[in-house]
């Protein structure tokens, strides 16, 4: 197959699948809901060990919404 703009090479598209098929093959994702903002939180969980391996958003970005939340930032504390 002749490589065309925009589309990756078949040994590309060969390469992605078997790297994701060897790090995520032996995860689970766990969506959680967070108690204090609401905020959904996507855990990439180790199937052997229960380890998060990654977690989205990170901690330090969840601190930086709920301080923004907060009128000690001096933002409006609504949601459109």
């Amino acid at each position: 197959m002749p490589k065309t703009a925009g589309r990756p090479s078949e040994e590309l598209v060969a390469e992605l699948e078997r790297l994701s098929r060897d790090m995520l093959g032996n995860s689970r994702l766990s969506i959680q809901r967070e108690t204090t903002s609401g905020d959904f939180v996507y855990l990439m969980i180790d199937k052997d060990t229960g380890e998060t391996i990654r977690r989205w958003p990170p901690e330090t970005h969840q601190d930086l919404a709920e301080y923004l939340r907060t009128f000690k930032a001096g933002l409006v504390n609504k949601r459109a």
